[in-house]
């Protein structure tokens, strides 16, 4: 299908939607290459946004939801957030809704195991998980305090 028109350009739009919410951002980045006016995909983008079909304030609620239940933590999805184009006035008051520090906790006695480990070296490479999962410092020795106790 060649995506020349305003009409074969939504069509792909909403396939895309229809799998999952998009940004503009993200469907404009697929899209760009495929159609032969930028300023067409751009219309179409801008049209579908002022009618609710593309919701940057959708689409965090479900990304922060999902990225979260896979144990990463706030630092990490805000980038991610970003990088698909969207503001941190919509997403910050989302992330501050999540209780980070018992994500922390569930992701570090999933990676530890049932055992705390005692060597520092363990200790490091668990918080270097923990820091490249996304979460930050403070969150980080509030898990290894909450874990120590359990």
């Amino acid at each position: 299908m060649d995506l020349d028109n305003s009409k074969s350009i939504r069509i792909k739009i909403m396939d895309f939607l229809a799998r999952r919410e998009h940004t503009g951002k993200e469907i404009f980045s697929k899209l760009q290459n495929r159609v032969e006016s930028v300023e067409i995909l751009k219309a179409e983008i801008m049209k579908l946004e002022k009618e609710g079909l593309i919701d940057n304030q959708r689409f965090s609620e479900q990304y922060i939801y999902s990225r979260s239940l896979k144990g990463y933590g706030p630092l990490r999805i805000e980038q991610e957030l970003r990088q698909r184009g969207v503001s941190e006035n919509i997403s910050q008051p989302l992330m501050n809704d999540i209780d980070w520090n018992k994500i922390a906790v569930q992701v570090l006695e999933k990676k530890a195991g049932e055992e705390f480990p005692d060597e520092t070296k363990q200790i490091l490479k668990l918080k270097k998980f923990l820091n490249y999962r996304g979460f930050d410092f403070g969150q980080i020795e509030q898990a290894f305090s909450t874990y120590k106790k359990s």
